[in-house]
């Protein structure tokens, strides 16, 4: 008996230990309808203050020793959420927060100033000194993520007969969009790792592709592929006033003229790392400007953005954009300036019947190990992208390794399902028809023989057209490429043919020679066009009934040289001989008493084209060097013909 205080103590003790045990509970937040992580989103336990705010990545981690039996996750334009957890264990617990329309209160100042206009001020006033256009120059490394996956999978879409062969994939896309997420089928998944350069005053940049992993639907890992998924083409600076996104010009939330486009709200005060910073939401002042609504955060001490989460939604009138939103995270560099360190951007499509599903882009571009203030030579801006030879060439332990971070357990998944997808036999066979029609072409090997309007074909001149033609692929040669092309038409009982071969001298600066004869069949609105005759357009204008057409044979001497960066230098010889094959004469001098009357055309012309394209992205398609894009430039040509 006299041990009895003894075991109650020791069993008051256990108790205690037990009362004390830690509960520890991590995971994401993520969007219900898309399945994208939310950032900075406030993740606590209910009924106490021990919190915290989730990663760029939407991750989170909080532990506590309190009795707690549930987790409250919150953030502006979300509904909150509480789950219920386990006490005294470490535990995965994931939230799909679904979205809600909330309108910011307006909030009347009396006597006293909006305290959200004294921070604006001071952010336009620091403007320059943390934009990094002040830079002179900076350069790191880039690693880029993109996913495409299609949603608002209607029972509808997924009744159509050629959907439903696929409907033991469609079981598993559960998994992918979580417990309450809405479902999605990806059909496209990217990685990309690069070094990008920029140089300021001028603007120059370079981006060179180290390794790239493609796969998708209807995609191979090539080199035009490749250039495509860097970063190049996720470049967001806010500092800017305006900015050019879907072809549309955005104003930027800390724009010169932000009082007259933006209603602002302070709402918080927060450390975030290092830095204390100004939380502050704003929304366009009328809806259906070009703006974002959304919030920023503001370091207190260089009045520099932090971090933003912004939105554009269908109010817009973005045609079928359903949403975009764009999140960024920034650092400080050893200069000054401010670079972003990670950049997230989705884009939701929406359906434009029920019979069609949506699409849904997603990107994120990590930035690291960077470097401020090295400018190289002009000569090493001069391709906007170039690549590795072995950039297509990579395995599991490559990238796992050189990940700025993990993929997570979805994007593993999404990785598995584009993969199952392209095997089965009805979507390959579907992708295989749509890049045909497309292109005009179909690769068998080292040919792609095409185009095949031109195979079999009906016209009021030749009749009844039989045609065969192809040229030779990247595989062939990546200098030479031969190309041809014979028909016959029983209407006219005639041959048409075209021959011709190229030559690549160069692919840094691009430097192309070619030679062609040809001799076929063409309406009056094609003669002395510089338009692709191989092309699906071309082929098909040659279709049905051809208004004025004429014999029409050629030889030509192509040469194209990009000189510097945006001048591109291009001579062309050629000999045209026409013979209409309509009602046409004409007096050949009339200066003479009695002239000639002749019907057929005879031309010699030299051409020399120098072209000024400023910041126009070129884009080599193995043999083939095509245009990046739209530019906000002028395309300035001079030409000198004889």
């Amino acid at each position: 008996m006299k041990l009895l205080p003894y075991y109650i103590i020791l069993l008051l003790f256990v108790s205690q230990v037990g009362l004390a045990q830690k509960t520890i509970v991590y995971g994401k937040v993520k969007d219900a309808s898309n399945g994208d992580p939310i950032p900075f989103a406030n993740v606590i336990f209910k009924s106490t203050s021990t919190g915290t705010t989730t990663k760029f990545d939407g991750t989170y981690s909080i532990e506590t020793t309190h009795p707690v039996d549930s987790v409250v996750a919150s953030y502006i334009g979300y509904q909150t959420k509480t789950l219920a957890i386990k006490r005294g264990v470490s535990q995965n617990l994931d939230f799909q927060l679904d979205e809600e329309i909330v309108n910011l209160q307006e909030v009347v100042f009396v006597a006293e100033e909006n305290p959200a206009f004294a921070i604006m001020r001071n952010v336009i006033d620091h403007k320059d000194q943390n934009d990094k256009r002040s830079l002179e120059a900076y350069e790191y490394e880039s690693y880029t993520k993109i996913e495409v996956d299609v949603d608002n999978l209607t029972e509808r879409f997924k009744q159509n007969k050629q959907i439903k062969k696929i409907t033991s994939v469609l079981d598993s896309i559960q998994i992918i969009a979580g417990e309450n997420g809405r479902p999605i089928l990806p059909v496209f998944f990217s990685e990309a790792l690069s070094m990008y350069y920029v140089r300021n005053n001028p603007d120059m940049r370079h981006e060179y592709m180290l390794k790239t992993k493609v796969d998708g639907l209807g995609l191979t890992d090539g080199t035009f592929t490749s250039q495509l998924v860097g970063s190049t083409y996720q470049e967001y600076n806010f500092y800017k006033n305006y900015m050019t996104i879907l072809e549309k010009e955005f104003v930027s939330p800390i724009t010169n003229g932000w009082k007259g486009i933006y209603d602002y709200y302070l709402i918080d005060s927060v450390m975030i790392g290092d830095d204390y910073c100004y939380r502050l939401d704003f929304e366009p002042k009328r809806k259906h400007d070009l703006a974002f609504k959304g919030t920023i955060w503001v370091t207190k001490q260089e009045y520099a953005l932090k971090q933003l989460d912004v939105t554009v939604g269908k109010a817009a009138n973005l045609n079928y954009i359903e949403k975009l939103n764009i999140k960024q995270e920034l650092v400080r560099t050893e200069a000054g300036p401010w670079l972003p360190s990670k950049t997230r951007v989705l884009v939701d499509v929406s359906q434009p019947t029920d019979e069609i599903a949506g699409l849904l882009a997603k990107f994120y571009v990590s930035n690291e190990k960077i470097i401020v203030n090295k400018p190289r030579d002009d000569s090493f801006y001069r391709l906007p992208v170039d690549m590795d030879e072995e950039v297509r060439m990579s395995n599991d332990l490559y990238w796992q390794n050189h990940r700025h971070e993990n993929l997570t357990s979805s994007e593993i998944h999404v990785y598995h399902m584009v993969d199952t997808l392209k095997k089965i036999p009805v979507i390959k066979t579907y992708t295989d028809l749509v890049k045909f029609a497309y292109s005009g072409y179909y690769k068998v090997g080292k040919v792609d023989l095409g185009p095949y309007p031109l195979f079999l074909s009906y016209n009021n001149v030749e009749g009844l057209r039989l045609g065969f033609g192809g040229e030779t692929n990247f595989q062939f040669s990546d200098k030479w490429v031969l190309k041809g092309l014979i028909g016959y038409g029983f209407g006219d009982e005639k041959w048409k043919y075209k021959a011709g071969v190229d030559y690549i001298l160069s692919r840094k600066p691009w430097v192309k020679m070619g030679v062609e004869v040809r001799e076929d069949v063409d309406p009056v609105y094609f003669a002395y066009r510089d338009i692709n005759d191989q092309g699906v357009f071309y082929t098909f204008n040659r279709l049905g009934t051809l208004r004025r057409p004429f014999q029409h044979a050629k030889l030509q001497f192509s040469f194209t040289n990009q000189l510097v960066r945006d001048v591109n230098l291009r001579l062309k010889l050629r000999y045209d001989k026409l013979e209409p094959l309509f009602d046409f004469s004409y007096y050949d001098n009339l200066s003479e008493a009695n002239p000639e009357i002749k019907s057929d055309i005879t031309t010699t012309e030299a051409r020399l084209q120098i072209e000024w394209a400023k910041d126009r992205k070129y884009l080599v398609n193995d043999n083939n060097r095509v245009s990046g894009g739209f530019n906000r430039f002028p395309i300035i040509r001079l030409n000198l013909t004889a």
